[in-house]
């Protein structure tokens, strides 16, 4: 064995090196020549095989040939002017990409590195180089993807970015309309995470990490988003994980559903009123049976007390009579304070609810839907509260329990549906039952979709079912059907709770009554019924110093004598000037005035008093109310 560590070689060992160096480039497809520079005309000395079927000559011709013969022209001058500098001892590319000419005329894309050495006193290189024409169309295959990619994101409707983790690495023009930023750069500089409302952001970055772990991609979900003028608007967001220049990263698709939620908020309210359609005839039975009583009752106390001849029970049984009138009266004002809350158009006001206290309203709006078809079982079990909106979840269950009733055959004695509520875990399942005909199973995949419905022809448009997913889907819920022919069907909705138990049972909000105020205060009322103004006037004046207008004119010119009044009992919809108009006057003459304004109001029957009500933050007395609500109103002003 030869010793390395002498450190010399004979010429047959270091001809064996050679030998193994040039097998180990033809194996590796490199092509090997050497070159001398130092003539006025360089020319070949040596060609590899391979170099030579590199470059598409025969290997004959190629020696003593001048290896600029080889290039296209618009390479020659930079290869001579490198090998001038390497004449003249100066530094000179090692290594570079350059194109030959074939002899057939095929143009080779070239990788070559080189080593200056001397040769028998000459100057010599000896280069390396190999055909770089897959790497070529591979690049340019890359880079016409990237334009098609480009291409299809910069025309596309929908906002695309991709997302890194920590920052934004790529947006479309689309993302910077969307989000209303002038350039696409000035949305890249921003921190993602800081598009997004302050209670979406865990979400965000969950999600995120979600998908990074798992390489899978995730339901969509919709954020509160962030224009750059800081207005929020609602966007639907599909991610996929990607891998974006060798690190994982996330590709979005967003979309603003405003205009969706807007269409779907009109069908909901579409939807709801004609639920109320459907159940007029219930409601108008409700409404009959105290206002029968009232009207008897206030007969026989008026009676009573014109009698010519009045008895010692005569003022005790008017008294009597009075109460049941007040009893009958509050029962309409409880039916119509429930049809307002019901059929206003919904303003997104959320809270902590009581799924039963909301079961029990819709029930009772069902009820002469169901009385003559069913009998109604509830159990309601100890739940937590949940988060949302009560009136859209009683428009969910009012809907499931009107289909209930229409589903079984009347003048069965053994018809049921029956409400079950009850925790599960971290949520609140809602179930309403039926024992009628049941749901043909190629059906029961069918029903939540839209215009979708198993009535016969003009017995409705099939979207009922369609808008309870969609407000169960907003609730962060589920809803599902299990039906089996000739048992009966099941809705099940699912929820989730919240922490702590409901405890008393709240649904639609009312104005609670608080003691009386002790503070004797200057009141305004300003109603264009004077009848509502004098009464009220009648009960405060004991207490508090009233003044009464029936227009909003009147109301300024009192204001402009009296600008330290205390509160302000408004009507929200008066001819002539409304209640909006008279809060938007004083607030420019009187600043500071316009906070002291109650509003009284029956209804807000056009967008304008729907969105002005929506706004403001004043309280508000809706109509009818109580001297017990007045005194609360006027006591936490």
């Amino acid at each position: 064995m030869t010793d390395l560590t002498a450190g010399v070689w004979d010429q047959r060992q270091i001809e064996r090196l050679g030998g193994a160096i040039m097998g180990a480039a033809s194996g590796a497809r490199i092509g090997i020549s050497v070159i001398q520079i130092d003539q006025p005309v360089a020319r070949t000395l040596f060609m590899s095989d391979v170099g030579a079927e590199i470059l598409g000559y025969p290997k004959d011709e190629l020696l003593g040939m001048s290896p600029s013969d080889l290039l296209v022209p618009e390479e020659r001058a930079s290869r001579a002017e490198e090998r001038a500098r390497r004449l003249r001892g100066e530094p000179a590319p090692r290594s570079f990409e350059t194109v030959s000419k074939a002899k057939d005329g095929r143009l080779i894309p070239l990788e070559v590195s080189l080593s200056e050495i001397t040769l028998e006193g000459h100057k010599a290189i000896v280069t390396f180089f190999f055909d770089i024409t897959d790497r070529r169309r591979s690049l340019e295959a890359l880079g016409q993807s990237e334009a098609r990619f480009r291409k299809m994101t910069e025309s596309a409707p929908d906002a695309i970015w991709i997302f890194d983790g920590r920052r934004l690495c790529f947006a479309n023009d689309a993302a910077a309309r969307m989000l209303a930023y002038a350039t696409v750069e000035e949305l890249l500089a921003i921190d993602p995470r800081d598009l997004v409302h302050p209670d979406e952001r865990a979400a965000l970055v969950e999600r995120t990490r979600q998908m990074f772990a798992s390489g899978q991609p995730l339901e969509s979900r919709e954020y509160r988003t962030y224009r750059r003028d800081r207005v929020l608007i609602p966007v639907e967001v599909q991610s996929v994980p990607i891998e974006w220049e060798g690190v994982p990263a996330v590709l979005s698709f967003g979309r603003d559903v405003t205009a969706r939620k807007e269409m779907e908020a009109r069908l909901i309210q579409a939807d709801r009123l004609a639920a109320l359609g459907t159940l007029l005839a219930g409601v108008a039975h409700e409404i009959n049976n105290p206002l029968t009583f009232t009207l008897l009752g206030l007969e026989q106390a008026m009676m009573a007390l014109d009698a010519p001849a009045r008895g010692p029970g005569t003022v005790d049984l008017a008294r009597e009579r009075l109460r049941d009138v007040r009893e009958g009266v509050q029962r309409i004002a409880s039916i119509v304070g429930h049809l307002r809350n019901f059929s206003r158009p919904e303003t997104d006001t959320r809270g902590l609810v009581d799924l039963r206290a909301v079961a029990d309203g819709a029930a009772r709006f069902a009820e002469n839907e169901i009385r003559h078809r069913a009998r109604l079982t509830t159990t309601y079990e100890d739940i937590p509260a949940i988060a949302g909106s009560a009136s859209q979840l009683e428009q969910v269950i009012l809907n499931l329990l009107v289909n209930a009733a229409q589903a079984l055959p009347e003048g069965r004695a053994n018809n049921e549906i029956c409400i079950v509520i009850r925790a599960e875990g971290t949520r609140v399942v809602l179930e309403v039952s039926d024992n009628g005909a049941g749901i043909e199973p190629t059906a029961q995949s069918h029903v939540f979709e839209p215009f979708f419905s198993t009535k016969p022809a003009g017995a409705g448009m099939g979207l009922g079912l369609s808008i309870c997913r969609s407000i169960v889907t907003e609730h962060e819920g589920t809803i599902e059907v299990n039906s089996q022919l000739g048992r009966g069907t099941t809705f099940r909705m699912t929820l989730p709770a919240r922490s702590g138990h409901a405890g008393a049972r709240v649904g639609l909000s009312t104005v609670a009554p608080a003691p009386a105020s002790p503070r004797r205060r200057r009141i305004l009322i300003v109603d264009d019924e004077p009848t509502v103004g004098e009464v009220l006037r009648r009960f405060l004046d004991a207490n508090h110093d009233v003044s009464v207008v029936v227009e909003g004119a009147q109301a300024l010119e009192f204001l402009a004598r009296h600008a330290d009044v205390d509160v302000v009992l408004c009507d929200l919809m008066m001819p002539r000037m409304t209640g909006m108009d008279l809060f938007a006057a004083v607030a420019q003459r009187h600043p500071g005035v316009e906070r002291r304004f109650v509003f009284m109001t029956g209804g807000a029957f056009t967008p304008r008093a729907a969105e002005f009500l929506a706004v403001v933050p004043n309280p508000r007395l809706d109509k009818p109310f109580s001297f017990a609500d007045v005194e609360a109103v006027i006591a936490a002003s």
